[in-house]
């Protein structure tokens, strides 16, 4: 898997805007689930990166994660993942009714996060299809726990990441949780993206 040669500085502002616009309407999405303001950080872009990039990226944060990805389809093929460490998830749990006791995760918690990537999925997707011609779809989302690195492993291919936008976002409350979504579309239906995008404006 390459990256196209054609991804220019351009090309990378538009990329910017589609995880600018989406992780807005997800974090929206979310805050309302969660009865709080959510706050987030410009987007950051990755372009031309490593196989396994990412994930390295994730495990240098030095923590346990858990992690919810879906998969996208359509003209913005690729994932998207919702990444928190585990004390933040634990934080989300139980603002969704759900505590975690001990760090004991059982499948109720564990289903609430999924519901959470699921909502911050469609919220994204939802907003990016009023931005270019073509629909988009998400699979149901998968949850892994543990150190970053592994824990993206299992998610996605390592291969996923040459092109990876990575937004920040926290609670604006005091003491309230901070997390992360990585939209890692596909390189090689990137042209097809940004040639729609490009006739939707």
């Amino acid at each position: 898997m390459t990256v196209p040669g054609h991804i220019g500085p351009r090309d990378v502002d538009a990329l910017q805007e589609i995880a600018s616009i989406g992780c807005g309407h997800s974090l929206t999405a979310l805050g309302k689930l969660m009865r709080c303001r959510i706050e987030m950080d410009v987007p950051e872009a990755w372009v031309g990166r490593s196989p396994g990039a990412v994930a390295d990226f994730l495990g240098g944060l030095g923590q346990n994660l858990v992690a919810v990805a879906v998969r996208l389809e359509g003209l913005l093929a690729g994932h998207l993942v919702l990444a928190l460490p585990e004390p933040d998830a634990v934080k989300l749990a139980a603002a969704l009714g759900c505590p975690v006791s001990d760090g004991a995760w059982d499948a109720l918690a564990e289903s609430a996060l999924r519901e959470s990537g699921n909502i911050v999925g469609s919220a994204f997707v939802s907003a990016i299809a009023g931005m270019v011609e073509g629909k988009l779809l998400l699979s149901v989302p998968s949850l892994a726990r543990g150190a970053g690195r592994a824990c993206l492993d299992q998610l996605v291919d390592r291969e996923a990441g040459r092109v990876a936008l990575a937004t920040r976002f926290c609670t604006a409350a005091s003491g309230g949780l901070e997390g992360l979504i990585l939209v890692m579309p596909e390189p090689a239906r990137l042209a097809n993206l940004l040639a729609s995008l490009a006739f939707a404006r």
